[in-house]
């Protein structure tokens, strides 16, 4: 046979082949359009069969909606929110950082309400509700399968009203009742600014969350204990639930001088950043120690993970929380509602993702349960102290011997530093 013949056979059974391949993933695009839709109707059934048969009659399409969303939303992970327009306002109002309530994070942990940290000085925090307590109860209602906004709704209310929570305490099996009076909560982001030991300048400076104003006040607390001499600084995130990313960054930019900070990754290009440093004007390189417990999540693990891996500073007390993930607001304009949605997560300098792992201290300083809830007590009593001197208040009466054992740790290390820095000096 002539070599023209086999040329027009080959290119012949080219174009077939071509064909049968576009024709081939046109069929699987068929396909799973078919089955996308075909769950599409089985969704639509569903809704009208509830419409039809359920006991209670005339259930809105609306709600019923709504409470799909927040299935769909509360079944990713625990932090992803389906947020109406009533609570989308709510939320606006958490950011000012003042609103009525207990002053608790929660979160739905496996399928169980729990208490990632109550705010310092809160009522919460005064009636001894602990991190990682799971709230089986609000008022006697149960709270399973309840969503993180509606057991917010449950738990806030108007100021010197009372609300009765249900709690399991870590590690025990039996529930205790805690009857908490709702109150104003201001939220400040930075208490105790002070020196702690007037012979070795140690300075201390304790941030509860990390808002918009977190970094200007910083700059005034620093700027206060450098009037005093400060030579060494105690930077305490315990019981820190975190806040605004971009607020983290600004603090560790503030430490240090070049480098990567933060960097997140997602799906989509648009999500995966690195932040570096980039601050002009970086503060002076003293000894720091960051003071971090289970409680310390989200962005206060942004400034730890980042203090550590660019070895600016040591870790000090026990592991933290572990939320190394990025919630973005999406507006749904039509109704005037939002997604609170995990788009991404972060990652420390070093390349480590710390979600559902925490940051192991450098310095392990455990404390007790006992420990534990003696330290709540103390920081409510010296932050409410604080706020009271500052108003020009007669300071409340309470317990004084109590030893912060982690923070004396720090206090010590801080000043092994000096002395080992004078003998070096000298020689």
């Amino acid at each position: 046979m002539p070599r023209r013949f086999f040329k027009f056979l080959w290119v012949t059974l080219f174009v077939i082949s071509l064909g049968m391949f576009e024709l081939s993933a046109e069929t699987e695009q068929k396909l799973e359009a078919e089955e996308y839709f075909r769950n599409f109707e089985e969704f639509v059934q569903v809704v009208k069969e509830i419409q039809n048969k359920y006991v209670v009659a005339e259930i809105e399409l609306k709600e019923l909606l709504k409470n799909a969303y927040r299935g769909m939303l509360s079944g990713l992970d625990p932090y992803s929110q389906f947020i109406d327009s009533e609570n989308l306002e709510e939320l606006k109002i958490e950011t000012e950082g003042q609103f009525d309530g207990l002053g608790i994070e929660v979160v739905v942990k496996g399928g169980v309400l729990t208490v990632l940290t109550p705010i310092v000085d809160s009522p919460a925090f005064r009636a001894g509700v602990l991190i990682g307590d799971r709230i089986i109860k609000i008022n006697g209602n149960s709270t399973k399968n309840i969503t993180i906004r509606e057991a917010i709704k449950m738990l806030r209310g108007k100021s010197h009203t009372t609300v009765t929570i249900t709690v399991v305490h870590e590690g025990e099996n039996e529930p205790t009742d805690i009857t908490i009076e709702r109150d104003i909560i201001h939220v400040m982001s930075i208490r105790g600014s002070r020196i702690v030991d007037e012979d070795y300048k140690v300075g201390y400076i304790a941030v509860s969350n990390f808002q918009e104003n977190t970094v200007t006040d910083l700059d005034l607390a620093l700027e206060d204990l450098k009037q005093q001499g400060f030579e060494s600084l105690i930077l305490d995130l315990r019981f820190n639930p975190g806040g605004l990313l971009n607020v983290a960054v600004e603090m560790v930019d503030m430490f240090v001088k070049k480098g990567v900070i933060v960097s997140t990754k997602g799906r989509h290009q648009s999500q995966n950043n690195e932040y570096k440093a980039h601050r002009t004007g970086t503060l002076p390189h003293f000894p720091l120690i960051i003071l971090v417990n289970n409680g310390s999540a989200s962005a206060s693990e942004i400034v730890a993970g980042a203090i550590k891996d660019h070895k600016r500073g040591l870790l000090l007390g026990t592991k933290t929380y572990g939320k190394g993930s990025v919630q973005s607001l999406i507006p749904i304009a039509v109704r005037n509602s939002a997604l609170k949605l995990t788009t991404a997560r972060y990652y420390t300098p070093s390349g480590a993702q710390i979600d559902h792992t925490g940051i192991e201290p450098d310095v392990k300083v455990p404390l007790s349960k006992a420990e534990v809830r003696e330290l709540y007590a103390y920081l409510s009593r010296s932050n409410a102290k604080d706020i009271r001197v500052e108003n020009g208040q007669k300071p409340i009466e309470g317990k004084t011997d109590f030893v912060d054992l982690q923070l004396l740790r720090a206090i010590e290390l801080l000043k092994g530093i000096k002395i080992y820095s004078k003998i070096a000096d000298s020689n």
